[in-house]
């Protein structure tokens, strides 16, 4: 008997947190930011050998920094932490990190959807 392959359909599927952050920073990077905004990926996430990780850890890696960071004019940075819409929840570090952001009154977001990240963007004087 031949074994017939067969599809479910489970409707549309979400996007990964990877590829949201994708597309976040390609809005920024697309010429839509003010020209005077610099934004950069943290590498927190990679799965790594744990002789890597220690390293990294020696060199500053720290854990529940937010996924991007965007260097905003007059000294200050925003942070943007990127999450699915389903599933997708906030470490305790995560957490902390973003207590810290608001005592030192760092402008910081936690978007799981594009639009949220825009929002956000906004809000922040990043996109023009």
């Amino acid at each position: 008997m031949n074994a017939v392959a067969c599809r479910v359909d489970h409707g549309p599927r979400e996007p990964s947190e990877h590829s949201l952050q994708v597309r976040v920073l390609e809005v920024i990077n697309t010429g839509k930011a003010h020209p005077d905004i610099f934004a950069f990926a943290i590498p927190n996430a990679a799965r790594r050998s744990f002789r890597i990780a220690a390293k990294m850890k020696a060199e500053g890696l720290m854990a529940g920094v937010a996924d991007v960071c965007i260097m905003l004019p007059e000294a200050k940075s925003a942070w943007l932490e990127l999450k699915k819409r389903k599933g997708g929840r906030q470490s305790d570090h995560q957490k902390g990190f973003e207590a810290r952001c608001q005592r030192l009154n760092h402008p910081y977001a936690l978007a799981r959807t594009l639009d949220e990240a825009i929002a956000a963007l906004h809000r922040w004087g990043v996109l023009q």
